[in-house]
């Protein structure tokens, strides 16, 4: 599984809600589905929402985080966030995915996140979004016809143009799909529409970016590259046709 990634966050603690949200902010990947003060709000926007990853603080009114974990047939990735350190043992024999005692920094939340959305098939973003982001690091620096640099977690990366599948809108951000990896990066899609133009690459929906060479199969307003399904948004129909009659 990769893109967006539904969550709850859960505290009867409203600063602590709050904080939970600037740091879930900093992050493209994670969408807010729900923020919940108690279990039985859980319950209902579980009824309401699929979601991947719950953010569950272990004491509140009614019934515990670890009560309703224990009441879940299908639990999703759960992170738990508490100030009390004893529980720890219990939460790792019910699998939860992490155990943050707080107060517990950005960095070590981004681990958990990491560790969660990893074992949703998904990547593990850059630690460095967890300041100031430094769009000198994590830009693109330059654009060739056969392949650009990107700078990140200290090191250069060489994309080639040609191996580039397709490009992927995340807010503020664009993850570059490539054969076995991708790059998330500080960029708009303008931006790369603008960096990687027709004919060899082509918006297909406000979300994507395709390379015209990758692309598998066509069916109604889907395409396929890979295993992944991307959709053909309707203002973008018509051009992508004609452009595969000259293909």
């Amino acid at each position: 599984m990769d893109g967006t990634y539904k969550c709850i966050v859960v505290d009867d603690e409203r600063p602590a809600l709050k904080l939970m949200e600037a740091y879930l902010s900093r992050l493209p990947h994670i969408e807010i589905v729900a923020t919940c003060e108690n279990a039985f709000e859980v319950i209902a926007s579980m009824q309401e929402h699929k979601i991947d990853i719950l953010f569950l603080d272990v004491n509140m009114p009614g019934l515990t985080g670890f009560e309703l974990l224990k009441s879940l047939t299908a639990p999703p990735q759960v992170i738990i966030t508490t100030s009390y350190r004893e529980h720890a043992v219990e939460g790792f024999e019910l699998n939860v995915t992490d155990y943050l005692v707080k107060p517990f920094s950005f960095l070590r939340f981004l681990q958990a996140v990491n560790r969660a959305t990893s074992n949703l098939g998904g990547i593990e973003i850059d630690d460095q979004l967890g300041g100031e982001i430094d769009k000198q690091e994590v830009d693109i620096l330059k654009v060739g016809s056969a392949s650009f640099f990107i700078r990140s977690n200290g090191k250069m990366e060489k994309v080639n143009v040609h191996e580039i599948l397709y490009i992927e809108s995340m807010r503020e951000y664009v993850a570059i799909h490539l054969a076995g990896r991708r790059f998330v990066v500080h960029q708009t899609m303008n931006k790369m529409e603008e960096k990687l133009p027709p004919p060899d690459f082509m918006r297909v929906h406000r979300s994507f970016l395709i390379s015209m060479h990758h692309f598998d199969t066509v069916r109604g307003n889907t395409l396929k590259i890979g295993e992944k399904e991307i959709p053909i948004g309707g203002n973008y129909r018509k051009a992508f046709f004609e452009r595969i009659e000259l293909l």
